[in-house]
């Protein structure tokens, strides 16, 4: 059976870098960002159910903290029947997913990570609008969440080994980790 190193090439973790703003092409992406993102003020998001997409006759708007008047996006309310779809529709999925290796679950987490490593300027614009953080406050959150995902993906392909016990004379243990959820 192939170990998972044999299987992915996995780097060792390190931390995402902080974005240098004192650098001008790195202001300038910053700007161009926050203008493409302030043009999509008022885009109304449906929510997602059970693979489909859904909107609801009730809305609730996400503001600008420093601008209330400004609306960041319009975004469904769900109701509790529509939650308990929602976890009907999880729990539909639960056997398939907890026989997916973690191998494979490993790339959903790695892909994660790049597609906001890609839109790291973005992403950091939206919080700045949404959250009210400073530039460098909401590149820190974005850097973090690259963190998390790369991470946790390494973790969980270091605990799909085989983990090694402390050998006890006239004993023979194992410990294995089963991804479930």
């Amino acid at each position: 059976m192939a170990t998972a190193e044999q299987t992915l090439p996995i780097s060792e973790f390190t931390n995402e870098p902080f974005i240098d703003f004192s650098k001008p092409e790195n202001r300038k992406r910053m700007e161009d960002a926050l203008k493409k993102v302030k043009s999509e003020f008022g885009r109304e998001y449906p929510m997602w159910l059970g693979g489909q997409k859904v909107t609801t006759p009730s809305k609730r708007n996400s503001t600008n903290p420093s601008r209330p008047s400004e609306v960041i996006g319009v975004f469904q309310n769900a109701t509790a029947d529509m939650a308990k779809q929602a976890v009907e529709a999880a729990n539909q999925y639960f056997d398939a997913w907890k026989k997916v290796l973690a191998q494979e679950r490993v790339k959903c987490l790695f892909r994660t990570a790049q597609i906001v490593r890609e839109r790291k300027f973005e992403l950091a614009a939206l919080v700045c609008y949404e959250v009210g953080k400073t530039w460098v406050e909401a590149d820190a959150d974005i850097a973090e969440t690259i963190d998390f995902c790369e991470f946790y993906a390494r973790e969980m392909l270091r605990l799909a080994e085989p983990q090694k016990l402390t050998p006890m004379r006239g004993e023979r243990n194992y410990l294995v980790y089963i991804p479930l959820g």
